[in-house]
């Protein structure tokens, strides 16, 4: 029965500093914040917090975890749904735009993740490569796909599958929309046209 106790103000606490850190991100960026507002704000010990966090990047991927496991179970529901109805190209370019869809939503805070000090002898956080396999895997699955229905050669899905999540990389996604000033209807179509509709 304690234990239960303890567990249920542990999530209580961490519930507290994803919402405290969520208002402050929005109000100054995520950059910007430290571990130690985050902490004053949640009224929290910053011994408690890092206990919980060892870094920001594995607070920001707390604060939007649960949002990639759903974008990636709503792809994969797409595709189980409409493998009959809609063509591999109309599978393609919808997987790429909820993918999309996502980065508009949290392209701030991946890119504080991707940033984080941690998991660099792993190429980034290991929650980013995390989301980053589940997506590519998807993505390779629908050019194996494609290469199995052609009798021409076709790009190799594995390489053709990094490039596009190269190209969507959080901190490219932001070079693009703040740099580039393309707006995400003007980065969709120009995905589409270097990376899907060359292979139909």
């Amino acid at each position: 029965m304690q234990e239960r106790g303890l567990r249920k103000d542990a999530e209580e606490r961490r519930q507290v500093i994803l919402a405290k850190a969520a208002r402050l991100f929005a109000e100054h960026g995520v950059q910007n914040v430290s571990m130690r507002q985050i902490a004053r704000e949640a009224g929290v010990g910053q011994g408690t917090l890092y206990r919980s966090y060892t870094n920001k990047g594995e607070l920001c991927w707390d604060l939007i975890g649960e949002s990639c496991v759903q974008n990636y179970a709503r792809m994969n529901d797409y595709l189980d749904e409409h493998k009959m109805r809609h063509s591999l190209k109309e599978r393609l370019e919808t997987v790429l735009l909820y993918h999309l869809e996502s980065l508009e939503t949290h392209s701030s805070v991946l890119a504080a993740i991707q940033a984080s000090g941690g998991g660099e002898d792993q190429g980034g956080l290991p929650f980013y490569s995390e989301h980053y396999e589940a997506i590519h895997e998807v993505l390779v699955r629908l050019l194996k796909e494609r290469q199995a229905s052609h009798t021409s050669r076709l790009p190799d899905p594995i390489f053709h599958a990094d490039a596009i999540m190269a190209t969507l990389r959080p901190d490219v996604y932001i070079f693009l929309r703040e740099h580039r000033q393309l707006s995400p209807e003007d980065i969709k179509l120009r995905l589409y046209q270097t990376f899907v509709e060359p292979l139909f």
